[in-house]
């Protein structure tokens, strides 16, 4: 399931990087209730038997110091046996319904929660991948898996601990109206503690909490951050020494974490002790009038009890309402966080959620299309087009739009100006999961999972060893392969470190191959390699796609001499290098 819980993803939405429109202000409070709301409803069901389950557990508590309360008075203080045993009895079967109920609770919490966060994980990542990379220019690549883990787990906590939360309240209201009907006196000793109650918990503590938990979050983000430059940029920047400047900004931002989590501990620390302790001296006063009362006989001893057992659970109530309602405001701070990547809407669509199906092999037409970056062009109108069988190589000087071309023809980014079809089909009307399955698209600048040879090849879908091998041997990676101990069970390391630049090239073009697309984007993929790799990378790829169109961007002689159609771009206004590198790698 690819689509938000109900009510997230339909919130108004507008770009607001440079390029995609004017800037919507961020999410309010409004917005990510919004959300929230979504996700309730999206397991209405669930939640509705949890809450079941916890009036029951609610009202067998309630029932056992009314129920020691006659214990006491008609079996203890009453010397009748039969009540006694009678009555402990009761108190058993309470506890038994109490814990079955606790179980119905607990097991409907977590399974609403764990799916509406599976499903609100899957609508984050599904509008990342929706989202031209100008458009998460903002976010770096840390603070997104930030949002995808710490504020989803946020979101996810909340909803566990919804059902408790409502019958915690049902239940403080019953524990009161039990009180008041023990008696009057005791009963204004307990509504004495709500006001003060209400103020700390609804008021006073959430309003410092949230925007001690708002910052923590934004430093959790920035963090991470850190820790991503780290480990991609720094074997890159050892060399020249600036990997100290990348650890002290990582010390920095780790520090400010740190500061930030203390705030947030500590105004959680005094919330959850003020929180009960109102009620707990509510119950030392009641305790006191009550014995008077019960000297003076006007009181039971077995209602003294009751009023001691009520307010205890008093207490205990209040420290779980305190819990849940500081797990809304996490909820509220990640759900509002949430929100601003959701809310995201590329200027032209890149692709449909509907449409006509798409050919297994088709032709690939750009007509005048173009794109900008801030009012810049980064890539000027240009024609291609591209069948099945062909090798269309793409050149032009640097920033002219190389890699934006291939970006606008894979569907990954949406031109200013233009259209692109396959098969004579509009890439903005075709379904995406079909049309990435048709077109795939090999970057210059490869990126491999943790694991494997095999695993980074087949990314989770079912394909044999044998057809590893033969895509490697498409990309020349067959006799690399073949010479490791563990061959396609060999790890390729921490962001492929274990592999060269030619080598992670070919992986990547491998890893297109296998999937036998209509269309094969490759930016300038044989940069790495050497002549004579690059020949054989040549012959086996022109006789492996007979059905294939291939489109290549690249300056080397020997691709645009093997190539049966070469389109040279020209220099596209107001362009540098750094804007073209800002449209392929989010900027």
């Amino acid at each position: 399931m690819t689509t938000a819980p109900a009510g997230p993803s339909s919130a108004p939405a507008g770009p607001s990087s440079p390029g995609e429109g004017p800037a919507e202000p961020p999410p309010t409070g409004a917005d990510a209730l919004r959300l929230l709301g979504g996700c309730l409803r999206g397991s209405a069901g669930l939640i509705a038997l949890s809450v079941l389950g916890g009036l029951v557990y609610q009202l067998a508590l309630i029932s056992m110091p009314w129920i020691i309360e006659r214990a006491v008075d008609r079996g203890i203080v009453g010397h009748d046996d039969g009540a006694l045993r009678g009555w402990a009895l009761a108190i058993v079967l309470a506890g038994i319904a109490a814990a079955g109920a606790e179980m119905v609770l607990g097991w409907f919490a977590t399974v609403s929660g764990t799916l509406q966060g599976n499903r609100l994980y899957l609508a984050l990542a599904d509008r990342v991948s929706q989202l031209d990379a100008r458009a998460l220019v903002r976010f770096g690549e840390g603070d997104l898996g930030m949002r995808g883990t710490r504020d989803v787990d946020l979101v996810r906590i909340w909803l566990m601990g919804f059902g408790s939360f409502v019958t915690g309240v049902i239940g403080f209201v019953v524990m009161i109206v039990a009180i008041v009907r023990l008696d009057p006196l005791l009963a204004v000793v307990c509504l004495v503690c709500v006001p003060p109650l209400v103020w700390i918990n609804t008021y006073w503590f959430p309003k410092r909490f949230g925007r001690a938990n708002t910052a923590l979050s934004a430093a959790h983000g920035s963090r991470a951050d850190a820790v991503e430059e780290l480990l991609s940029a720094s074997a890159a920047v050892r060399g020249i020494g600036g990997e100290p400047a990348l650890v002290r900004r990582h010390g920095a931002r780790s520090a400010a974490v740190s500061e930030h989590t203390l705030t947030t501990a500590r105004v959680s620390a005094n919330w959850a002790a003020l929180s009960p302790f109102v009620p707990a001296v509510a119950l030392a006063a009641g305790l006191a009038f009550g014995g008077l009362a019960v000297l003076r006989g006007g009181m039971s001893v077995g209602g003294i009890v009751a009023f001691a057992g009520w307010m205890s659970m008093l207490v205990m109530w209040v420290g779980v309402l305190t819990l849940r309602l500081s797990q809304l405001s996490q909820a509220v701070t990640a759900a509002r966080r949430l929100q601003e990547v959701l809310r995201l809407r590329p200027a032209r669509p890149l692709a449909g959620e509907g449409g006509g199906a798409l050919p297994r092999h088709g032709t690939l037409t750009a007509t005048d299309v173009s794109a900008e970056v801030a009012g810049r062009t980064v890539l000027a109108p240009v024609t291609i087009t591209a069948r099945p069988g062909e090798l269309v190589a793409v050149t032009g000087p640097m920033a002219s739009g190389k890699t934006t071309l291939l970006r606008v023809l894979a569907g990954l980014a949406a031109p200013g100006t233009g259209t692109v079809h396959y098969g004579g089909l509009p890439l903005d009307e075709a379904p995406r999961d079909a049309l990435h399955a048709r077109i795939a698209f090999v970057p210059q600048r490869p990126v491999t999972i943790s694991g494997t040879l095999a695993e980074n090849l087949r990314l989770g879908a079912e394909f044999t060893d044998d057809e590893l091998r033969e895509a490697c041997r498409v990309a020349a990676l067959d006799d690399f392969v073949a010479g490791l101990p563990d061959g396609l069970a060999t790890e390729v390391g921490e962001r492929g470190s274990t592999l060269s630049g030619g080598q992670l090239q070919r992986l990547a073009l491998a890893r297109a191959v296998l999937r036998r697309p209509a269309v094969l984007l490759l930016d300038d993929v044989t940069s790495a390699v050497d002549a004579a790799t690059e020949r054989t990378v040549l012959e086996r790829l022109r006789a492996w796609s007979q059905r294939t169109a291939v489109v290549c961007a690249t300056h080397r002689p020997a691709l645009l001499d093997a190539a049966d159609h070469v389109v040279t771009l020209e220099p596209a206004d107001g362009t540098t290098p750094e804007t073209e590198e800002q449209v392929a790698h989010g900027g």
